[in-house]
């Protein structure tokens, strides 16, 4: 379990980075000015999504459920055996797209994209989140 918590602590510090960098980008443009902040958020995405994804995998191994092919079927395999809510099934898909594309295409990177996650999503991956905390304290 306690892989399972510090996988979450880390979406957590992950979390807080990304509202700082939200409070100190009012617009895109001041977004787009600043390299740092736009490498940090990037960086920040990836490293929540991969969490997200590993807590799915670990699930997957804990239940003895069937091995997924790729990202998009843990959480699949999850829905199937009621693990995870269909309300993020489309979340879910758009977060693994969002780091498929940070880590293998860095020239196709838009900041439009990636702004708007900031600005609009940042809630959205908290309730995720707090799914899985749920979750795991029911385990208990």
């Amino acid at each position: 379990m306690e892989i399972y918590y510090r996988k979450l602590e880390l979406i957590d510090d992950c979390l807080k980075r990304l509202e700082k960098i939200k409070r100190s980008n009012p617009n895109i443009d001041k977004y787009r000015k600043s390299w740092k902040d736009k490498d940090s958020t990037e960086r920040n995405l990836q490293k929540i999504i991969e969490a997200i994804i590993d807590i799915g995998k670990m699930l997957i191994s804990d239940k003895r459920l069937h091995e997924p092919g790729n990202n998009r079927e843990v959480f699949l395999i999850l829905h199937e055996n009621k693990l995870f809510p269909s309300k993020y099934m489309s979340l879910i898909d758009k977060m693994i797209g969002m780091r498929n594309i940070i880590v293998h295409s860095y020239d196709r990177i838009d900041d439009a994209i990636v702004y708007g996650v900031l600005k609009k999503s940042l809630d959205d991956i908290k309730r995720l989140s707090s799914h899985f905390k749920k979750m795991l304290l029911s385990k208990k």
